[in-house]
């Protein structure tokens, strides 16, 4: 798999953030011109303007618009954005790393590969009865977090209700590609917390929520071996589709054993000419014999 280009935040304005996630499905009901009005983007009368020129040079509606100077580029992605029902977040307000290449480059090659990906995962997952996914590695840089992200956002965006939780308590990243605040998170929820105070809606994508690690422990190990964590996780199995959790490198922490032990299958994460292969072996033997369940492994290239 490849990653493709990297983007900056995402600055590129729209009024899409004029309206909330919930009701964002309407639009689909909607005819283009209606939803461009609805926008602000476009007056009625040039809607109707566009319409009689549409109908005399036989060009779709959102082209028309444009060759006619009324919308730009953006505009027409952003409306076709909330008819399709995939909420790009383009406004000023939002701004997500650069990692979050499913979001920055929508249409290009690695965002196909990773929506294939997700859903050949959705089916096995399904077929097998496994809800719970650990995105893990054995060392650190191979992509897990990156992975685990995207992935996350494909599976949200093809309907399915998606939860991501940052279960990597020594250096977290899922704050920072969402751009959202790394409290409270799953360090005070292991320690009390209820989950209304630590769940958050991940702004413009619906049916996608996060948990973030949280406030780092000093005792990281000690925290995921108790037993929440595995109530955690058969809680949200009622609420979610798919469950996702981001891990540390194994090779380094014993954390991700743990993690492992709690969920209903992992996908180990190796990168080409970059994972050495004898640590790779050892941790999935580690799994294989606590009895941990691998769906596969991903070459991230």
């Amino acid at each position: 798999m490849k990653e493709g280009q990297s983007a900056g935040s995402l600055t590129e304005s729209s009024h899409v953030d004029q309206y909330p996630v919930d009701v964002a499905g309407g639009f689909s009901r909607m005819r283009l011109g209606e939803i461009l009005v609805a926008m602000g983007l476009l007056k009625s009368r040039d809607r109707d303007l566009a319409l009689e020129r549409q109908s005399k040079r036989g060009l779709l509606f959102g082209e028309t618009c444009r060759r006619l100077k009324m919308i730009s580029a953006s505009d027409l992605n952003q409306a076709l954005a909330l008819q399709f029902g995939n909420l790009n977040p383009l406004t000023p307000s939002v701004r997500f790393g650069a990692d979050l290449v499913t979001v920055s480059h929508p249409n290009g090659t690695y965002a196909d590969t990773v929506r294939a990906l997700s859903a050949r995962l959705m089916s096995r997952c399904l077929a097998e009865g496994r809800k719970v996914l650990g995105v893990a590695s054995a060392e650190a840089g191979d992509g897990r977090s990156h992975i685990a992200a995207n992935l996350a956002v494909c599976l949200a965006q093809a309907g399915w209700k998606t939860l991501l939780v940052d279960a990597d308590l020594r250096n977290p990243k899922q704050h920072q590609t969402f751009g959202v605040s790394q409290h409270p998170g799953l360090s005070r929820l292991l320690c009390g917390f209820t989950p209304e105070d630590v769940v958050r809606q991940v702004p413009y994508f619906k049916n996608f929520s996060l948990i973030t690690a949280g406030p780092l422990p000093p005792n990281p190990s000690d925290l995921l071996g108790r037993g929440e964590l595995s109530a955690l996780i058969e809680k949200a199995k009622g609420y979610y589709d798919i469950v996702l959790l981001d891990t540390p490198p194994a090779a380094r922490f014993p954390d991700a054993e743990m993690i492992a032990s709690a969920v209903d299958t992992v996908l180990v994460i190796v990168r080409k000419n970059r994972t050495r292969l004898s640590k790779t072996r050892d941790f999935a033997e580690v799994l294989s014999e606590n009895g941990v369940h691998i769906i596969g492994t991903l070459v991230n290239t």
